[in-house]
């Protein structure tokens, strides 16, 4: 699939119809500007990992999962099943981290967390995986073709 088909379900599973998912069960976390000066001093270090270890992001994490019903909102877009293993960020942590706990975004009312596979995940963000090159060359041009 061309990568601008697949934006095409993203975009569709960010507009999904809010009636289709179910409330969080529970109060949730709300970002407070200590947290939000916690979360971008991390940013800033590239320590985004202390704040996907924390609490609040485990119970918002959970919660948007219960409310996906734990299936990729991705490929539910285009017809298939996929048990959803990662909530992503529609808009990147690094560059709204205001809307780190956010479930919808209050700009637009569409969401802002969603749930997707691990596959999805990394479609979304290619630039995070990794690219192994050699480390150094061969000992000798010899070849056994």
């Amino acid at each position: 699939m061309r990568q601008d088909e697949f934006d095409k379900y993203v975009d569709k599973a960010i507009r999904c119809d809010t009636t289709a998912c179910s409330a969080p069960a529970g109060p949730l976390p709300v970002l407070t500007p200590d947290k939000l000066a916690r979360l971008t001093a991390l940013l800033a270090a590239g320590r985004e990992n202390v704040w996907y270890n924390s609490g609040d992001w485990g119970t918002v994490r959970e919660a948007v999962k219960q409310m996906d019903h734990r299936e990729c909102l991705v490929c539910k877009a285009m017809g298939r099943h996929s048990p959803a293993r990662v909530v992503h960020h529609v808009k990147h942590l690094r560059d709204r981290p205001d809307l780190a706990l956010s479930i919808y975004d209050p700009d637009t009312g569409a969401r802002q967390l969603i749930s997707v596979c691990k596959d999805c995940h990394e479609r979304l963000h290619p630039e995070s995986q990794r690219q192994y090159r050699p480390h150094f060359s061969p000992l000798t041009a010899e070849r056994w073709d």
